[in-house]
């Protein structure tokens, strides 16, 4: 597995990227196509695709800092579901000593049990803020998630710091402001 940093809408791999995008997420947790190609520019947010023998297997969008990352978005192509590679992807991904963040739908119906299980068993831990994630786009609300982080609790003025960051830098590149 190859990972690669998508810069702009002319890379090869854009389109592919914003489908599998697209398909995986309901529009309501998703920036619209011009703020998502406004993001790129934006030096701390991490466009990544991954991909083997030049067939693209997935996608990791996440912003990195000094401290942590924040998984925004993370999405396998679905000709490649089942088949282990999310978990991979994470492996890799969780290698360094940052503190990773991560949202989740709150457990509560089959589908998202399933996804609290995934990321548990990855070492993942259900933290007990609650959270509600700034809308995207202008006819939604926020929504509620629960926040995840890798192998350890979050401090509240750790977490008080990324909700900041993500309402106040992250959420730029939504429709809500622009």
């Amino acid at each position: 597995m190859q990972f690669k940093r998508i810069t702009s809408k002319k890379d090869i791999y854009f389109d592919k990227l914003m489908e599998i995008y697209n398909y995986s997420f309901p529009e309501f947790e998703r920036r619209t196509l011009n703020d998502q190609i406004e993001v790129l520019k934006n030096k701390n947010y991490k466009c990544t695709i991954v991909y083997e023998d030049n067939i693209l297997i997935g996608i990791i969008l996440y912003w990195e800092f000094e401290n942590y990352k924040y998984i925004e978005h993370l999405a396998i192509n679905k000709d490649f579901r089942g088949q282990s590679y999310g978990s991979k992807i994470l492996k890799d991904f969780c290698s360094d000593n940052k503190i990773i963040i991560l949202e989740i739908d709150p457990p509560i119906d089959e589908i998202s049990i399933k996804r609290l299980n995934f990321y548990e068993r990855l070492g993942f831990i259900m933290q007990e803020f609650d959270h509600i994630h700034p809308p995207y786009r202008k006819i939604y609300k926020g929504h509620k998630l629960k926040i995840m982080s890798f192998k350890r609790e979050l401090l509240k003025k750790e977490y008080d710091k990324f909700n900041k960051f993500l309402e106040y830098e992250i959420m730029k590149y939504s429709e809500c402001n622009n």
